[in-house]
Formats: structure tokens, C-alpha cells, sequence
């Protein structure tokens, strides 16, 4: 029975002979690598103060010197990678948006309440920042492909 429940483990895509505790930090750590290295500026590196996932589904919260949002990741296990699917702020902690990006409206609300969980610890400034990204910009293949933004995502946030 503690075997099955294991391989139920919502919050992580479970790898082989790893505990679903370092599973989940490994995918964690992988989100984390994901952003740094599509984001990063110089002398602007991001700072992901949240990072929650379920059902192979991420929400990263980023900041990026004055400016922050988050990120949607899906995980493709035939690439071994996290692809960013949306960017946003305040959207994004709305199953909707998540149900949208095509998630189940059960996993969608599983993982908005996880973030809303994790987000408790954030402080104002931190969560002010989070939430000044504006509208919802949806990536293919890394790169952006429409948006609802007012101006474009590598033009105000920083990003």
C-alpha cells in the first residue's frame, strides 16, 4: 500500500529510485535551472522566491530587479525539460487561466491552491512585484506567441 501511494505523489514527476521528497526537490531545482538559464540578464539574474508543482505542472514566481511575475511550466518527459507555457501575474493564480493552459479544473485547482499556499510566506514587496506583470503571454517552443499584455513581455518585465 505505501508503494502505491508513493507512486501517486501529486506534487512531482517521480524519478527512478528516488523518495518523493528528493523527487520533488530535483524538480524543483530543474524549474529553477529552466528559468535561470532562459531569463537570466546580466547583473539581472531572477530570484524565485515560489516555486510549486503537481501533475508535472509548475508555477515559478520570478523577480527581476524592480520588475516580477510568474511563469506556467509543463514538464515533457520525452525531453527530459520544463517549457515555459504562459507568463503572467495575478492571472495566473486563477484555475481558469491554468485549466486554459490545459490542466484538468481538479489539478488546476490543486496546484492554484499550492501556490497560494507557498505565496503566504512572500512578503508585500515581494508579492507587489509578482502581481505588476500584466496580462497573460503564451510561449511555443520558448518563445512568445500572442499576448494579452498591453506591451510585450522582454519589453516591460524585464524578462
Amino acid at each position: 500500500m505505501v508503494c502505491s501511494l508513493a507512486l501517486w505523489w501529486p506534487a512531482t514527476v517521480l524519478h527512478a529510485h528516488a523518495t518523493p521528497a528528493e523527487s520533488a526537490a530535483e524538480d524543483v531545482h530543474s524549474v529553477a535551472a529552466e528559468m535561470h538559464e532562459t531569463w537570466d540578464k546580466p547583473n539581472q539574474p531572477l530570484t524565485l522566491p515560489v516555486i510549486v508543482i503537481y501533475q508535472g505542472m509548475a508555477i515559478a514566481d520570478w523577480i527581476q530587479d524592480d520588475k516580477g511575475g510568474r511563469a506556467l511550466l509543463k514538464y515533457h518527459p520525452a525531453h527530459q525539460h520544463w517549457h515555459t507555457l504562459l507568463c503572467g501575474g495575478s492571472e495566473l493564480t486563477s484555475s481558469r487561466h491554468l485549466e486554459a493552459a490545459g490542466m484538468s479544473s481538479a489539478d488546476a485547482q490543486s496546484l492554484a491552491a499550492l501556490l497560494q499556499s507557498h505565496e503566504q510566506d512572500l512578503t508585500d514587496d515581494q508579492r507587489q512585484r509578482i502581481d505588476s506583470f500584466k496580462g497573460v503571454v503564451k510561449f511555443s517552443k520558448g518563445k512568445p506567441v500572442s499576448s494579452t499584455a498591453h506591451d510585450m513581455h522582454g519589453d516591460t518585465h524585464g524578462h
